[in-house]
């Protein structure tokens, strides 16, 4: 079996939604500041300037909400681009998505039962 075949991509726009920082450069400036004390959160970051309405923002998880920003601010960077859309696509890491919803809902479940949990749970958990 041989290599598989490289092939050329071209990175076109970044974004990023994190606790060191909105957007690349304030993300970059705070990866280079001094160590916090404690812990860090997103703050300043509103859902809402990135769906479409403030139902949808409010039924998507927060690492969803971060997501759909984050993509926001790399098609921004990339401006109108000429390319065959078959021929695009987008990057999204995460390590465990929508873990907020759960433990919301597990809380709910313990305290309320399962008549009480959010039918949205499932799609909330899901990008």
């Amino acid at each position: 079996m041989g290599r598989p075949e490289r092939r050329r991509v071209a990175v076109t726009g970044l974004g990023v939604v994190s606790a060191a920082g909105i957007g690349i450069e304030a993300y970059f400036e705070g990866l280079c500041s001094a160590a916090p004390v404690g812990d860090r959160r997103v703050t300043g970051f509103d859902p809402n300037d990135h769906f479409d309405s403030p139902k949808e923002a409010r039924r998507s998880d927060p690492y969803t909400q971060f997501l759909v920003a984050a993509a926001d601010q790399a098609l921004g960077q990339a401006g109108d681009i000429e390319a065959d859309p078959t021929r695009c696509g987008a990057m999204i890491g995460t390590g465990v998505g929508g873990i907020t919803t759960l433990e919301q809902q597990i809380g709910v479940f313990q305290e309320k039962g399962p008549r009480r949990v959010s039918p949205f749970l499932v799609p909330m958990m899901m990008a």
